[in-house]
């Protein structure tokens, strides 16, 4: 299958956002999963970037949501065929943007790379021993099965477990069979608060941050070359213009986790991502957050 990049260097960012503007490209019709239920509040960011992408660049569209649950593994099959839906957007892998086109700007700026744990509370006194990424060693992670993560958590020699449900997660940290849960800290705040009632004695783990290059890429269909053009100088003249990073700078969804967190007062543990794409890795740095 042709393989499709939309790639944008900030040399030719300005020219971009200048052909963002021109006349207005037709209307899309944007169909996304459902990733579970519960996720909306995760989505909220990922669906105003994409409309602030979609404005700049002048075009018109509708989205909506379908009715199917889908993991990653289903919706990235569903969207090489073009069939249910048209876009999706998660972690950035060159596995996974085989055969799609992919717009090549993170979303989050790197905060998905960016990972708090979920841990029960009485387990902070073991954290806090926790220094080196050999120390990190000791411990057993869990992820959601399929995730990108998993493979780079492994290749930094950390063990991992892989229940076959994202629920299922939450009752092994609680029962402890597992030690720990990373996430990235704009997911890890909404997640512990929703499960507090079913799982009630975890907590967002208060002086490491385990980091890696990632975050979630919009991913569009074989079949919507124009669709995945548009929103890429779309998103591109956003950031000339500076209405992403405003979004991004007031959005509840993002200042939520940054507030929180205190990342700055964490300690990093940096790992390798090998799984990266050559586009993924020429990402211009003007896109990501830089601690």
């Amino acid at each position: 299958m042709h393989r499709r990049r939309f790639i944008f260097a900030a040399a030719g960012a300005a020219g971009a956002a200048l052909a963002a503007r021109a006349a207005p490209a037709g209307h899309f019709e944007i169909v996304y999963p459902q990733i579970r239920p519960g996720r909306d509040v995760h989505a909220a960011f990922a669906l105003a970037t994409l409309d602030i992408a979609m404005k700049a660049a002048n075009a018109s569209y509708t989205a909506r949501q379908v009715e199917i649950v889908m993991e990653r593994t289903r919706a990235l099959a569903e969207l090489a065929s073009g069939n249910t839906i048209n876009l999706h957007w998660t972690s950035m892998e060159a596995r996974a943007e085989r055969g799609l086109n992919v717009v090549h700007i993170p979303i989050h700026r790197g905060l998905i790379g960016y990972r708090v744990f979920l841990i029960r509370q009485d387990r902070q006194a073991d954290f806090d021993r926790i220094d080196t990424l050999e120390d990190l060693r000791s411990m057993t992670g869990v992820q959601g099965l399929g995730w990108i993560d998993t493979d780079i958590m492994r290749n930094a020699g950390l063990p991992v477990q892989t229940p076959s449900t994202y629920e299922t997660i939450f009752r092994m940290l609680e029962g402890r069979r597992v030690d720990y849960f990373p996430r990235g800290v704009i997911e890890a705040y909404p997640e512990l608060d929703s499960h507090l009632s079913t799982e009630p004695h975890l907590a967002v783990e208060n002086r490491l941050l385990l980091g890696y290059r990632s975050d979630f890429l919009f991913y569009v269909s074989p079949n919507h070359a124009l669709l995945a053009a548009t929103i890429a100088r779309g998103f591109a003249a956003a950031w000339r213009d500076g209405s992403y990073l405003k979004l991004f700078n007031s959005h509840p969804y993002i200042q939520n986790g940054l507030k929180r967190s205190n990342l700055g007062g964490r300690k990093l543990i940096w790992i390798d991502n090998p799984y990266l794409s050559a586009e993924d890795r020429a990402i211009p740095e003007m896109y990501w957050l830089h601690l």
